[in-house]
């Protein structure tokens, strides 16, 4: 027993190790290959806002969601692809590491985000984002209303998301986002984030901190704290490397 113990916790150290390289190889393409535009950027790591990507854009990210209570956590891998001023194109790879178990591969899915109205600097940009999600076998469906504004070095944003797993009888779960977020400095930026689940009733509040590193790389880390019985305290790093 003792054997088949380090066996496994051998193999779930060397999957994430590969994981983890992997994701250095790729930012540091990301930063060497040109851009081809300026990135649009992302201030929250619970949410997201409605503006798109330009034409031609790409950006990579890669995700980090921890909840230290449980013992769980899950990466994503996300490709940022503009289709067009207003639509942007997401694909993305799930592992996941569940309670009692290492980290595994546990799906996929393909977003869409579409800007409703032209982007501008202090006016309220309207958006809306459509989601289908392969988790475990399972199929799922996340649709989101957005809406943002921009301008003078703060962000308002409100994401009213509703998600439902396809088949068997499953209901609608609600779930609103409110943030806001404040340029400090050159590269810095500190924001708060307020969000919950409607459906079994779990709430959260949180500051989210965002830093410049590079023109064409931001990181974002946010921590949610639980305001209720049920809401776990969860962590989250966000990575955002134009190529």
């Amino acid at each position: 027993m003792p054997h088949l113990f380090c066996r496994r916790k051998h193999s779930v150290t060397a999957w994430w190790r590969q994981v983890v390289m992997a994701n250095l190889v790729t930012a540091m393409l990301a930063f060497l290959l040109p851009s081809h535009a300026f990135a649009h950027k992302r201030n929250f790591v619970w949410q997201y806002g409605a503006a798109t990507a330009f034409r031609g854009e790409r950006e990579y990210e890669p995700w980090l969601t921890w909840n230290a209570k449980t013992d769980e956590g899950e990466h994503l891998t996300e490709f940022e692809f503009g289709i067009t001023e207003r639509w942007t194109l997401s694909p993305y790879l799930i592992a996941r590491k569940e309670q009692g178990r290492g980290w595994h591969m546990q799906g996929w899915k393909l977003a869409n985000r579409f800007a409703f109205n032209r982007f501008r600097n202090n006016r309220w940009l309207g958006g809306a984002y459509l989601e289908v999600i392969r988790d475990g076998g399972e199929w799922e469906l996340e649709t989101k209303l957005l809406l943002s504004r921009y301008g003078n070095g703060r962000v308002w944003n409100f994401d009213l998301t509703a998600e439902r797993e396809l088949g068997g009888g499953h209901e609608w779960e609600l779930e609103p986002h409110l943030g806001y977020s404040q340029r400090l400095s050159r590269s810095l930026w500190l924001g708060w984030e307020a969000f919950g689940n409607l459906h079994d009733h779990r709430y959260w509040l949180g500051p989210t901190v965002v830093l410049d590193a590079h023109y064409r790389t931001r990181l974002l880390l946010g921590v949610a704290f639980g305001l209720n019985r049920g809401a776990d305290t969860q962590l989250r790093f966000i990575g955002g490397f134009e190529f």
